[in-house]
């Protein structure tokens, strides 16, 4: 059960959020610039780097760059909008289930789980053999989610991580491979418009029409209790609690989620997990593989879509993607019927998932899949190397057009509509290359776990220098707008400026009760002056981030929904990188960086740039953040910080750990870390953040693991947040957690022997007679 709710918030996906932004920007500009506005200028395709695991690997890049070309499936999207009724109800829904936490990451793709994971050939590590890394990205809850786990299976052993209940290890190695995952963010749900009427023959009176011909909807009855006082007690039906779900069988038992009595106006959910599936069976089988084949072959039981690296003390480096990903009939005849799947679609026929045809290898759902071979993967590539972010493994979105490609057999071939934005894949990618072209050529084990740690946020790297050239420009050029010379002359905007001239995106805490990677586990230092200036360019570029965000995207839309931060810092560099071409008037006509009364294009842009660094500036000046001018004060590790929550919270959340471990800063919650948004040591903040906690972070790693493919004996380091016991009191409640934070690990024990000789408790269960 803890297994399928965790595959379930990491896969499932409602499409709703992007139709409302969608039909939200036709209903105010009109509809063919409302999906150009939506397609090519906020909700891209198109990462923010073109970073594609595959064709990276390859050395070959097959899909060209990205650009401003109409999107196939949107060219008759305003045809297909829907009523009012329908849309009343996409709205009311996400209000309903906002605040549920298994939602979170459904609504909000950066709340979802994302990962890293990588593979270095033999050939380019120092001690000849395959190197792996892999750090899955999860909320950080006390106790952890993942636990180490030793087992031995048919007498050999295998050790790495694994979730509580699930009778195997997730990822980890035994004497002959290891492998890893990250979450692979392709699109196995489709939400439906119905139009529901009313069925006597029907068991719940109701029926749901499709190609005009009436398909009963099935009502299954449901009780709901509560701990009420300590006492569980039935929660009588009514208000919000209803007496039965209503399910429609043509979406594999996928329920109605919202319904209006009176219209008939009703949304379904398909989703490929809602039947059996085999994710145990195949962890099962990868514990027990011994060679490539034996690990691709329980592949083939793993239906829930995640990429997979593999190495092996044979010396093989491989990438896998799993999962069953639906042939939606419409993309199958070479077309869109309507709109795409990426949005809500039309539930009474020509958008329908196809039966199963071809029937695959231990093929679980009923429905007709992409076949194995069709899923990006790679042997042995000619790099060396590749990466995974959870960014897009194939590369099919670097042009923007995510239909644009075909099925070797014919049909429209798609997976996803975007993956993550490639953030932290590219600074992995960028951080091997550094080492693959310089000193000996080679990658170490212990620069594997260097790049892990890496705090460097990428779009600092990338959009910092815009801020330094701004002001350069405005106090260069005599011909620069006065109002634009006047805000780059003023004294807090020229110090921060000169303060961001020389950062490299570099996020350390710039505190002594601070935790940075490489400092001694539990052992807090005071910062040295590189990591307080860092530091302190850190917290003004965070700060700038949230107001330029909030400027061009949020203030020209004008209150229309918005993409979200990872979509709209992709926008945002598209719009300067390509400013040149246009002037920062998008592919719709909207300008994003308008401002009365300056008529440059390129003045209003630097404009722009150094009034959000000025509102940025002022925010930090509140007595909510540093309550200060003087930017010595503006450290990092004040705003950015964790609480590794426990569901009683309040005392029992760490901090304080009952006492334990409390705060390090007096008065502020939360332990304060490195990191920052998007960074390859996970740890991902809000980007818009406009209260000091808003830049706290509530996911990251669930485990830090590298491995050594070394015959006769692995060389594994892994580290787990906090630590295995929920229980207040407990050695085991933070045995982990210094370690962790400071990005230091544990050499974990393969044989049964080592596990008895460091055992803390044993415990038995026998099955009952």
């Amino acid at each position: 059960v803890i297994g399928k709710l965790l595959a379930f918030s990491l896969a499932f996906d409602l499409d709703i959020t992007r139709t409302v932004a969608l039909q939200s920007y036709m209903a105010v500009f009109g509809p063919a610039r409302g999906v150009t506005l939506y397609s090519q200028d906020l909700w891209r395709s198109a990462g923010f780097e073109p970073n594609a695991t595959v064709p990276d690997a390859m050395i070959a890049a097959p899909h060209a760059a990205a650009g401003n070309n109409e999107q196939r499936g949107m060219e008759r999207a305003h045809e297909a909008v829907h009523g009012d009724d329908h849309v009343k109800l996409m709205r009311d829904y996400l209000e309903r289930v906002r605040d549920i936490p298994v939602f979170r990451g459904i609504l909000d793709r950066e709340a979802r789980g994302s990962s890293n994971l990588w593979a270095v050939s033999g050939a380019l590590t120092a001690d000849g053999r395959p190197l792996l890394a892999n750090d899955p990205h999860l909320p950080l809850p006390t106790p952890a989610t993942f636990y180490p786990m030793g087992l031995e299976i048919e007498g050999e052993p295998v050790f790495g991580s694994t979730v509580a209940g699930t009778p195997g290890v997730t990822h980890g190695y035994n004497r002959w491979i290891a492998w890893g995952t990250t979450n692979n963010m392709v699109d196995v749900t489709d939400t439906f418009a119905e139009q529901v009427v009313p069925d006597a023959s029907s068991p719940s009176g109701l029926a749901t029409l499709y190609r005009g011909a009436r398909e009963a909807v099935i009502p299954i009855p449901e009780t709901f209790r509560a701990n009420v006082g300590g006492t569980l007690v039935v929660i009588p039906a009514g208000g919000s609690i209803p007496a039965a779900t209503l399910v429609v069988p043509r979406r594999d038992g996928g329920p109605i989620i919202s319904l209006n009595p009176a219209t008939g106006a009703a949304l379904s959910v398909q989703y490929v997990g809602f039947g059996p599936t085999q994710e145990l069976d195949a962890f099962l089988l990868i514990n027990r593989s011994r060679n490539l084949d034996d690990f691709k072959d329980a592949l083939q039981r793993m239906d829930v879509a995640q990429n997979f690296v593999y190495v092996d003390v044979g010396g093989n480096i491989a990438y896998f993607t799993s999962g069953e990903i639906p042939v939606r009939e419409d993309l199958q005849a070479g077309t869109v019927n309507g709109v795409p799947p990426w949005f809500v679609r039309n539930g009474q026929g020509g958008n329908e998932w196809l039966p199963v045809i071809n029937r695959q290898p231990q093929q679980a759902t009923a429905h007709e899949i992409l076949p194995f071979a069709e899923m990006p993967q790679i042997i042995n590539p000619a790099a060396g190397y590749f990466v995974n972010g959870n960014n897009d493994p194939a590369g099919v979105t670097r042009d923007n057009n995510p239909l644009n490609q075909l099925r070797p057999g014919g049909g429209i071939s798609y997976q996803a509509y975007s993956w993550n934005r490639a953030f932290r894949a590219a600074r992995i990618d960028k951080r091997l290359r550094e080492l693959l072209e310089t000193g000996d050529r080679r990658v170490s084990f212990e620069e594997m776990q260097a790049i892990q740690a890496d705090v460097v946020v990428r779009d600092g790297e990338v959009l910092a220098p815009y801020i330094v050239r701004a002001s350069d420009r405005a106090l260069s050029d005599p011909a620069a707008d006065a109002q634009l010379r006047a805000l780059a002359s003023d004294a807090g905007v020229a110090e921060a400026v000169g303060r961001l001239r020389g950062w490299n995106g570099w996020t350390p805490t710039g505190l002594a009760q601070g935790y940075d990677a490489g400092h001694a586990p539990g052992a807090l230092q005071t910062p040295s002056a590189s990591e307080v200036q860092a530091s302190i360019a850190a917290s003004i570029y965070a700060a700038w981030r949230s107001r330029v965000l909030s400027s061009v995207i949020n203030g020209t839309l004008a209150g229309l929904p918005a993409p979200d931060d990872t979509d709209s810092l992709a926008a945002l560099r598209n719009l300067l990188d390509n400013f040149a071409a246009n002037a920062g008037i998008g592919v719709s006509g909207v300008d994003f960086f308008a401002v009365p009364g300056i008529a440059s294009a390129a003045d209003r842009r630097d404009f722009v740039i150094l009034r959000s660094l000025r509102a940025g500036l002022d925010l930090l000046a509140t007595p909510a953040f540093f309550g200060s001018a003087n930017q010595n004060d503006y450290r990092w590790g004040r705003l950015h910080r964790v609480v590794f929550a426990h569901p009683l919270g309040s005392v029992f959340s760490i901090p304080p750990a009952g006492g334990a471990f409390p705060a390090p800063l007096a008065g502020v919650p939360g332990i304060p870390t490195d990191g920052g948004f998007q960074t390859v040591d996970a740890s991902t903040h809000n980007a818009r953040g406009q209260t000091p906690d808003d830049f706290m972070y509530r996911d990251g790693p669930a485990h830090r693991t590298v491995v050594e493919a070394r015959a006769g004996a692995m060389r594994a380091a892994s580290i787990w947040p906090g630590g295995t016991s929920g229980v207040l009191g407990s050695p085991n409640y933070f045995q982990f957690l210094e370690r962790y934070l400071s990005n230091d690990t544990l050499t974990p024990r393969l044989g049964n022997a080592e596990v008895v000789r460091g055992r803390f408790e044993v415990q038995k269960y026998i099955p009952a007679e």
